[in-house]
């Protein structure tokens, strides 16, 4: 399917089903032994999802669902707290159209730093590092730091 059929839109409050399900994979996926506790701050997660629901973005391609990114203003940053892609539509190009809205959305926000962190064998690090977003070191979960000037994408 061509990626010019792909349309970003607002998240709606019917997508926090397929929301939990994306994230929920990629905790089964990259950290299984995560996964008691990811559940187990369950309520915490759907409260950030929540109080930062007009900064949610889904992907849909062909009126399917499949993507979403989540980010919210944090310490001068727009902290990317989730970008998602479903599986059999990954390496077209559709995180790197999430990637490129939340930059353009937290500029409108007046963010002019953008700031997110991922596991360091998470494919989807080149992709930000080809947009622009450098790794400033890791943090205490071992999970690599990414910042960038926002404006800067490649």
């Amino acid at each position: 399917m061509p990626l010019n059929a792909l349309t970003l839109r607002p998240a709606i409050v019917t997508d926090l089903p397929l929301i939990y399900r994306g994230e929920l994979a990629y905790i089964q996926q990259w950290e299984p032994a995560h996964e008691a506790g990811w559940r187990s701050h369950l309520e915490p997660n759907l409260a950030l999802w929540v109080d930062n629901f007009e900064r949610m973005t889904v992907a849909m391609l062909d009126g399917e669902f499949v993507g979403y990114s989540l980010w919210k203003p944090e310490e001068g940053f727009a902290e990317l707290y989730t970008i998602s892609v479903s599986e059999a539509y990954r390496r077209r190009g559709i995180g790197r159209v999430l990637l490129d809205a939340y930059g353009v959305a937290a500029q409108g926000s007046g963010c002019t730093h953008l700031g997110l962190s991922v596991r360091p064998d998470n494919p989807a690090r080149l992709m930000y590092e080809r947009a622009g977003f450098v790794s400033v070191g890791a943090d205490s979960n071992g999970y690599l730091r990414y910042e960038r000037a926002n404006g800067l994408g490649t």
